[in-house]
């Protein structure tokens, strides 16, 4: 239970197959179904100088140690669409001891941070007793429970920049109940838009594959094209042959890659919605 980060990256670099917590939350539950029984643990509870969460220059950055709570509440204000899906994805006891940190380096496909992370194009800082790096979370996995992450490294810092005020933001959770609930299908979706039209598009799902999964084709099909439900809904045909979701016990395949299609026609009339406010204010 290291006091200071350079004793924590000490003993990473001396254990290279430790199991490293922050909150817990989800090793504990491995254990507890006596799935993992892990020989080595650094806890990091104790750990101080990874707290930071602040914006400078239109950048949030978010300490390693920086609870679900701290960062739910900083986002009301800053992110509201992560805010709200902070709100009902975990208890008030797992928010204020699990981190943004743990929910990425644990690499779970249906983590409910990663597709936010992704469209917004986060980077973590991986740090190490030799330095630090910099990766973009877009390169962040090789594949399931597979990241960029050497042995003797731990996340210190992930950053992000703030929407443009041009852009829409809308993340999605799907799963059996709403509230504290692992999760079936999660989406993020993110448009900058201009007199109507799409200048640029990011989208990432998640439970579709063995990572979270950024579509390529749709994005580049979306790209130039006008706000209209015809454009959607090919968008959403299109979005089927990216991801290769599996069944498990949570939903089926086509299940899967039928919310994949039907999320973009939500979100699109989520948008006219708004639109249609704003016109009638």
């Amino acid at each position: 239970m290291p006091a200071y980060l350079e004793g924590a990256l000490e003993f990473k670099q001396k254990n290279k197959h430790v199991t490293v917590v922050a909150g817990g939350t989800d090793i504990s539950v491995q254990m507890n179904k006596d799935r993992l029984e892990p020989n080595c643990i650094m806890s990091l509870t104790h750990l101080t100088g990874l707290e930071i969460l602040e914006i400078e220059n239109k950048t949030v950055t978010v300490g390693a140690k920086v609870t679900w709570t701290e960062l739910g509440e900083f986002c009301q204000e800053h992110v509201p669409e992560l805010a709200e899906i902070i709100s009902i994805f975990a208890s008030r006891q797992i928010k204020n001891t699990a981190t943004l940190a743990g929910n990425i380096a644990n690499a779970s496909p249906i983590a409910d941070s990663l597709p936010f992370l992704h469209v917004i194009d986060a980077e973590m800082e991986l740090t190490s007793s030799h330095g630090t790096r910099w990766v973009k979370i877009n390169r962040f996995y090789h594949g399931y429970k597979n990241t960029e992450m050497k042995p003797d490294e731990l996340i210190t810092r992930i950053r992000w920049n703030l929407p443009e005020p041009e852009t829409v933001l809308k993340l999605y959770k799907v799963s059996k109940r709403k509230d504290l609930d692992i999760s079936t299908f999660t989406a993020g979706i993110l448009l900058r838009l201009k007199k109507g039209k799409i200048q640029n598009a990011r989208l990432a799902f998640g439970g579709v594959g063995p990572v979270v999964l950024r579509l390529p084709k749709t994005e580049e099909f979306l790209q130039g094209k006008l706000m209209l439900q015809g454009i959607f809904h090919e968008a959403g045909k299109l979005a089927r042959d990216e991801i290769s979701p599996i069944s498990d016990v949570r939903a089926s395949s086509d299940y899967r890659l039928q919310l994949a299609e039907n999320i973009l026609l939500k979100f699109f009339h989520e948008c006219s919605d708004n639109q249609n406010k704003k016109e009638a204010a």
